[in-house]
């Protein structure tokens, strides 16, 4: 049904839409200092609101480039 890199971007998809706070993606992508830094950033992101605003671009950016990875995986 779907090729293994389409496999590969749907689960960092879900680990990112479920996960992000927490940085499950980062931490399935062999990320574990990239993931404690996103715990780090989301918790400074709750306490303030320029935070929240800084949080959301870098959610939203990794969001359309896997997207756009999935949208160009070879069949």
């Amino acid at each position: 049904m779907f090729k293994k890199t389409e496999k590969k971007v749907l689960t960092r998809l879900f680990l990112l839409g479920l996960g992000a706070p927490l940085g499950l993606d980062r931490f399935y992508e062999g990320d574990i200092t990239g993931g404690f830094l996103a715990i780090l950033g989301f918790l400074l992101a709750l306490i303030t609101v320029v935070g929240l605003v800084f949080w959301i671009f870098p959610f939203i950016s990794k969001t359309f480039r896997l997207l756009r990875e999935f949208e160009n995986a070879e069949e």
